[in-house]
């Protein structure tokens, strides 16, 4: 699919994808707001409704339009009334919890060559981690995340570095599962009325030769919310001026590549929600799919839950009698700080009635029950997202050991290594291996651009004590060497520190003795190797 050239926007092959991440952008960023705005103007079928029908009698009175019988967010306020619904982050906290499962212990990036492996290094002091940690956050919400070498002087005079573009700024071309063209978007200017879009298309053109030349076609355009509009200059706005000098006569910059200097991770699979889609079934699937109805039921939960604290709160019925009247037309006021007033005749009250005196008015908080339904609604969603409730931190602060810890969170554990071995190993090792091919053809880098080895760390530790315990058992069965002592217990350390230590745990042994000829000895009899013609001492 070439660069978009007008129409609208986003683009209707897309139109069902970018409807659902405009759901889980709200979800994603947890404003009550944009909430409100995204579900209240639905239709059944989830389309957006003209300003004309947004607001009717019907929303009012619980009809099925905008979603009003299925969703507390889809709901109109009531006017004159504050609004007490209250959003709870959990779908920020599953995306962060997903991210740090992956990346709460950076990776190791390591090569055999040495100029390499210190640019790898370099890489890593940039802030790699943190990027890999961001990516792996939106990743979990959105479905998809791309990652693309950058080199922009201003950043980094010498080098390149790696950047992401989230699945909702971005019109990818997927065949077969491979990305083969994308183009990303973004807003320069937007006013609500008019909107100034660059957009950046990345492909790899093949030659009448056969040759494959990759290329970055830069693009600005001038329209509404809802459609692209007309093509303007690239130095016609500041955002978009810097472009002007990198690109040829057709708007296009080459890249120095013969592939696409893009690599798309995916979150996880198979596509469930576009499955027969041609063009979106092989989008990754985000953790959000299908768990918004149980994002909505735990609002639902909260709110519910904070409006028994309010009703609760204490209330006082005092009798007429203790009013002081403060005029005609000032109503009357009670004085707390009085303490006789005159009795009153009347027949003494019975049963249930109300008495004459002040009465305390105070309901329960049905907080457990309110907390066992937020618990199970959330066990449910980190279920449905590959998840254990328990990485959530849902059982507390209890000291466990880590093969607790594994056996409580199997199911987190699981999709961590699925999602490791599935997408994000090759992908982080396929997008240094391009920033590292970019530097060598735009900045003349030194280091060769290679594939590194790329190593995830155990999520969870042992305790000291029980790696101790289990380097004691393999020693006392001989079925364990110095070395490999050493790197269980320091599993961080390089071969030069291991081996200094294997060194100074040698020299810190004592001299063997040996046994044998030392109670040889002492029993009186010849030490083997001694000589033959020496006998018993006292015989001649």
């Amino acid at each position: 699919m070439p660069i978009p050239t007008g129409g609208a926007w986003p683009p209707p092959a897309y139109g069902l994808a970018y409807a659902a991440y405009r759901d889980w952008d709200a979800w994603y960023t947890g404003d009550p707001d944009r909430l409100r705005t995204v579900y209240l103007n639905r239709t059944v079928a989830g389309q957006s409704l003209p300003p004309s029908q947004r607001v009717r009698a019907g929303q009012y009175a619980g009809g099925i339009v905008g979603y009003l019988s299925r969703w507390l967010w889809g709901n109109p306020p009531t006017p004159g009334q504050r609004d007490g619904r209250l959003h709870v982050p959990l779908p920020a906290d599953l995306a962060a919890t997903a991210a740090n499962l992956l990346f709460a212990e950076p990776p190791t990036l390591t090569s055999e060559n040495v100029t390499v492996q210190a640019r790898l290094e370099l890489l890593q002091e940039d802030g790699l981690n943190t990027t890999l940690l961001h990516a792996a956050e939106a990743d979990s919400a959105f479905g998809d995340v791309y990652l693309r070498p950058v080199i922009d002087r201003d950043v980094y005079p010498d080098r390149a570095f790696l950047g992401t573009v989230h699945a909702d700024g971005a019109l990818p071309v997927i065949r077969w599962g491979r990305l083969v063209e994308v183009t990303f978007w973004s807003e320069l200017e937007n006013d609500g009325q008019r909107v100034i879009r660059l957009l950046e298309h990345h492909d790899v053109v093949t030659g009448a030769d056969g040759s494959r030349a990759g290329r970055i076609e830069y693009r600005v355009y001038e329209g509404t919310p809802t459609q692209l509009g007309r093509a303007i200059s690239l130095a016609d706005h500041a955002g978009s001026t810097h472009l002007a000098d990198l690109v040829d006569e057709t708007g296009a910059q080459a890249t120095g590549l013969d592939r696409l200097d893009v690599v798309r991770i995916a979150n996880c699979g198979p596509q469930r929600r576009w499955r027969t889609e041609p063009g979106l079934k092989y989008l990754g699937r985000s953790d959000f799919d299908g768990n918004e109805q149980i994002f909505d039921r735990i609002d639902e939960t909260w709110t519910s839950w904070m409006r028994d604290i309010r009703l609760a709160r204490a209330r006082i019925m005092i009798p007429d009698y203790m009013l002081q009247s403060n005029g005609p037309g000032q109503g009357a006021t009670w004085d707390a700080d009085r303490e006789v007033y005159a009795a009153i005749n009347a027949l003494p009250v019975t049963g249930n009635a109300t008495g004459q005196g002040i009465t305390l008015s105070q309901f329960a908080i049905r907080h457990a029950e309110h907390k066992a339904t937020a618990d199970a609604l959330t066990e449910v969603a980190m279920r449905h997202a590959g998840l254990s409730a328990q990485t959530l931190g849902e059982e507390g602060d209890v000291a466990v050991t880590a093969t607790e810890v594994q056996a409580r969170e199997r199911q987190s554990f699981t999709t961590r290594g699925n999602r490791i071995q599935g997408s994000w190993r090759a992908g982080v090792a396929d997008a240094v291996e391009l920033l590292l091919a970019v530097e060598r053809a735009q900045l003349n880098g030194k280091a060769e651009p290679q594939r590194p080895n790329v190593e995830f760390g155990d999520s969870v530790s042992e305790a000291p004590e029980t790696v101790a315990r289990t380097v004691q058992l393999l020693d006392a069965a001989n079925a364990i060497s110095i070395e490999t002592k050493v790197r269980m217990v320091h599993p961080d350390w390089d071969d030069e520190q291991v081996r200094d230590e294997v060194n100074r745990i040698r020299e810190d042994e004592p001299t063997p003795v040996d046994v044998g000829s030392s109670l040889g000895a002492l029993a009186g009899n010849q030490p083997n190797g001694g000589n033959e013609g020496e006998g018993q001492p006292g015989e001649e």
